[in-house]
């Protein structure tokens, strides 16, 4: 390697890390994980209401439960 730091003669140039997908711009960022959270959000909210009013839980109510608690924790 020469000392002004040129590649050397013969050798290949190195290669640029590959782009992110989208840009990696934050604002897009921004916008999909407050997306993530607002369905995770109102998922949510579907049955917590019936439990508020002292109907049980089916297996299909803890299944949503469980689906918004993960679609929330992607968006964070």
């Amino acid at each position: 390697m020469s000392p002004h730091g040129e590649a050397a003669p013969g050798s290949s140039p190195a290669r640029a890390p590959p782009k992110p997908l989208f840009g990696g711009c934050l604002s897009c960022r921004i916008v999909c994980g407050t997306g993530l959270l607002l369905v995770a959000a109102w998922l949510y909210q579907g049955p917590r209401s019936s439990m508020k009013r002292g109907i049980p839980p089916s297996m299909g109510a803890i299944a949503q439960l469980t689906f918004a608690i993960s679609e929330g924790r992607g968006g964070h």
